[in-house]
């Protein structure tokens, strides 16, 4: 009769496992499952991009459990205390291997007692666990360092007659464990850098009109590469209300733009110094356009790396730009200029060198342009204070003349 009974539960928990793994599931971990008679286990493995003492301090929070740890409704710390709100209190709680917790399962069940086994820091930590008077479990969370982030590994077995139910609801619920986990553990923001690399600051320069006359000179041809990428956020701003009024007059830009164009760059320095993993210097260019044919040339060769190492943003979206056009057939290949590995010298006295605008001398200007009706350098200032004074010098100075 015993015999009979036992080969019906055994066939009933075969039959409920097996309805349980057949259905629908999405997990991003690797897992498996282990059944032997009164012995089980599961293994959740999944890689985070995260540091493990980021990880570390997410296991460490117990209080936090019942958000991602499923079957968990609350954990409390066992606090020897005279005091009632200190009892319960993870403030006065000494996490330790030995230290007792208690836990409150997923459903109306009363709280059970747990511990802590093992507490090896940002490495591993093994919790015993009681999720109702008949089946408890050992969870152990194993942390190992990657070039990529932290791999972890969550097991959890349990060992007597009721052992299977360690494997029930795995597939559903049990085996998210660490998917669960992520969505808790802050994100870090990585700041790639290339330590044998320095890019300096590329030429030719051109004055502030001269780009933004460049740039709405190309988006009128339908080439918004340069209007994008200009770095400095006010200037960009000019450039596209220039470059919609300008559409609006029939294509004529403002005067001060129109000659602008024709402006001569000053003596650049050297648009990149940089040293690429190769080992070899990259080229030293005084000259824009034999920059980018140099970088789009080595672009369509396979290496990226001198299109990359451009720090002009203007620059790079203009190669960058090319390149795609090269691609599709619409523009043909420039030749590979003559290349010079040794950086012009600029002392600190060269008259070439591009001297930066003063604030009172960019108030000055702008006044002059105010007074003559050119309020688009005004608006797009970033600085309210600034704007305001020359916003109220105009005014002053119209009261004056009338």
């Amino acid at each position: 009769m015993l015999l009979t009974l036992t080969m019906a539960a055994l066939f009933i928990i075969v039959t409920m496992f097996i309805i349980d793994v057949s259905r629908e599931q999405v997990i991003t971990s690797q897992v498996s499952t282990y059944l032997q008679p009164f012995a089980a286990e599961t293994v959740v493995k999944h890689e985070f991009a995260s540091r493990p003492d980021v990880i570390w301090n997410t296991l460490m929070q117990l209080s936090n459990y019942n958000f991602w740890f499923p079957g968990v409704l609350r954990i409390l710390p066992v606090v020897e205390s005279s005091r009632f709100v200190h009892q319960y209190s993870f403030d006065q709680f000494h996490f330790a291997p030995g230290a007792y917790i208690r836990l409150r399962p997923f459903s109306l069940s009363p709280s059970f007692g747990g511990r802590i086994m093992v507490l090896e820091e940002k490495k591993q930590l093994a919790l015993e666990l009681r999720f109702n008077p008949v089946h408890k479990e050992t969870v152990v969370f194993d942390l190992d360092a990657t070039p990529n982030g932290t791999s972890v590994t969550c097991r959890r077995t349990s060992r007597g007659l009721f052992s299977w139910m360690t494997l029930w609801g795995f597939s559903n619920n049990k085996s998210k464990i660490l998917d669960n986990l992520g969505y808790f553990i802050p994100e870090e923001i990585v700041d790639e850098k290339d330590d044998d690399s320095t890019v300096h600051d590329s030429g030719p320069q051109y004055s502030r009109e001269a780009i933004i006359a460049r740039a709405v000179q190309a988006g009128l041809d339908g080439n918004m590469d340069l209007v994008n990428t200009i770095p400095d956020k006010p200037t960009r701003g000019l450039a596209k209300a220039v470059l919609l009024q300008t559409k609006r007059k029939g294509g004529a830009m403002p005067n001060k733009y129109v000659r602008a164009l024709s402006e001569e760059p000053t003596a650049g320095v050297a648009l990149i110094t940089s040293q690429p993993r190769g080992g070899e210097n990259f080229p030293v260019f005084t000259n824009q356009e034999d920059l980018i044919a140099y970088a789009v040339n080595k672009a369509l060769d396979g290496d990226d790396e001198p299109l990359n190492a451009i720090s002009d943003k203007p620059t790079r979206g203009k190669a960058k730009a090319m390149l795609v056009k090269i691609k599709r057939g619409t523009v043909d290949l420039p030749p590979m200029p003559e290349i010079s590995t040794t950086a012009p010298a600029i002392t600190p006295n060269d008259p070439t060198k591009p001297r930066k605008e003063s604030e009172e001398e960019m108030i000055l200007r702008l006044v002059d342009g105010g007074i003559n009706g050119d309020m688009d350098e005004i608006n797009a200032l970033d600085n309210k204070a600034v704007r305001g004074k020359i916003k109220a010098a105009i005014v002053k100075a119209k009261r004056a003349k009338s």
